[in-house]
């Protein structure tokens, strides 16, 4: 049966979707982009915490430097893949995630997929791949960093994903948000520090943008929609099978390669078009199921 948590995961995906676009149209360096997505999801979160019941008392210290470390290193990852590549290209081999996720789950969870809904999820990931596939003289062949990096923005964030099921049902979405990017910005806090007392002394360590036109549209974007879809997508990831929420993921990719289009002149192949109708396929065939 089809229920709220279901429509909203795809939901989520829409909107996240348009990240890269913010990334390639504010010029700014990676370090403030991090930054200012952590302060502002830590600091949101911290703001709704602190009026419910329980406030900070179910924080815990562990999952606050642990997961931290984690999203540190998976926003790296994933600002210098969709820097490198174009957004469709990025968020295809990033979207290889929710396979992860089925690996995963079933190994920790016992989690076991039906037989008659196994070719949807081969269709899915065939899709996935028709669009992922690097052409001669492409990005992807041109920039193996950025396409290392799209790897691994996937497979942290398939980790993400166990992070918040762990959690379960009794802790609170902003809960696990806070300890997450909270984690993240406690991090970042004694090197922007340390670079502001060394001034231009130290090229080395990373300089924090605070020119106005950067900050405007990154408060605005990471506070009205990343955080919204962040919110959206962890809140419901108790409440759906790993299964679904998985196939439904992959509506992102659909969802990037439009925003590429509309925002940024990047025209898909056929052959990423038709990735696009397989996937959209695999997931009406897969609910229909459900």
């Amino acid at each position: 049966m089809i229920g709220p948590a279901e429509l909203i995961v795809p939901a989520s995906e829409v909107i996240l979707a348009s990240y890269p676009i913010l990334i390639k149209s504010v010029d700014t360096n990676l370090w403030t982009q991090v930054f200012s997505r952590n302060l502002v999801y830590s600091s949101i979160a911290a703001f709704i915490l602190g009026f419910g019941k329980q406030g900070f008392s179910g924080v815990s210290l562990m999952n606050t430097s642990g997961g931290g470390l984690l999203n540190l290193f998976h926003v790296g990852v994933s600002y210098k893949a969709f820097s490198d590549l174009p957004a469709g290209n990025a968020m295809s081999i990033f979207y290889a995630y929710p396979i992860w996720n089925l690996i995963g789950a079933y190994f920790i969870f016992n989690e076991r997929i039906p037989w008659y809904q196994i070719p949807w999820i081969v269709l899915a990931v065939a899709g996935m791949l028709m669009i992922a596939r690097p052409e001669v003289n492409s990005p992807l062949a041109e920039k193996p960093l950025g396409l290392l990096a799209a790897v691994f923005s996937g497979i942290s964030e398939s980790m993400i994903y166990f992070f918040f099921r762990l959690l379960g049902k009794e802790d609170t979405t902003f809960r696990g948000m806070f300890e997450l990017y909270g984690g993240s910005f406690a991090w970042m806090l004694p090197v922007v520090g340390l670079a502001s007392l060394l001034g231009s002394s130290n090229a080395s360590l990373p300089k924090l943008d605070l020119s106005t036109k950067s900050w405007v549209p990154m408060l605005l974007f990471n506070s009205l929609i990343g955080f919204i879809g962040y919110s959206m997508r962890f809140a419901a990831i108790p409440y759906v099978s790993t299964m679904i929420f998985s196939v439904l993921s992959f509506f992102g990719i659909v969802a990037a390669y439009v925003f590429g289009y509309l925002f940024e002149g990047e025209k898909p192949s056929v052959l990423a078009a038709g990735g696009s109708l397989a996937i959209l396929i695999a997931n009406i065939a897969i609910l229909s199921q459900s």
